[in-house]
């Protein structure tokens, strides 16, 4: 068992973590634990990458963490057609929940496409998927942070088309 196993066993156990049942587990919280994970993964990133004040780290995180940033990365990750179809249906889930929100700074487009992501994220940590959940994070951080070194900041690519149905309906 490798040190990081080792890390995750001790962790659930001491907490008292019990087995999730992903496949009847809402989208909704699935995404919730996603959130948690990825924006543990940006802040670590961003403090060894963007030393400063903790108000300069913060700011830079919330680039990386936002809807729109994660929204990019789905975009970049659909476009790369990595995704099983297991994963696309977990994204899709998360992504058709309808919320009774979405951040001021978003569409909804974007805020449905960045739940997908984090239902994804969540899922794969639930399901100890750990080496292909840091294989997607480190892809969309790595794609976000050449669209930073590019741009100046975290903006779209070019306009590109996606082809992904914004309606697209799934069995749960």
């Amino acid at each position: 068992m490798s040190m990081t196993e080792s890390f995750i066993k001790l962790y659930k156990e001491k907490l008292d973590l019990k087995a999730v049942d992903v496949q009847t587990t809402s989208p909704l919280i699935l995404a919730y634990i996603g959130d948690c994970i990825y924006d543990f993964a940006v802040r670590e990133y961003v403090v060894t990458h963007f030393p400063g004040s903790i108000n300069a780290i913060n700011r830079k995180k919330t680039e990386f963490v936002c809807a729109h940033a994660q929204s990019e990365i789905m975009g970049y990750i659909i476009a790369k057609e990595i995704l099983t179809p297991e994963e696309m249906s977990i994204y899709r889930r998360g992504r058709n929940q309808k919320s009774v929100t979405h951040s001021k700074n978003s569409s909804i487009q974007e805020y449905r496409r960045a739940t997908g992501f984090e239902a994804l994220i969540g899922y794969l940590y639930l399901t100890e998927q750990y080496e292909r959940l840091l294989e997607i994070e480190a892809m969309g951080i790595h794609h976000l942070r050449e669209l930073h070194d590019k741009y100046g900041k975290i903006k779209h690519a070019e306009k590109t088309e996606i082809s992904e149905p914004d309606n697209v309906s799934e069995e749960s």
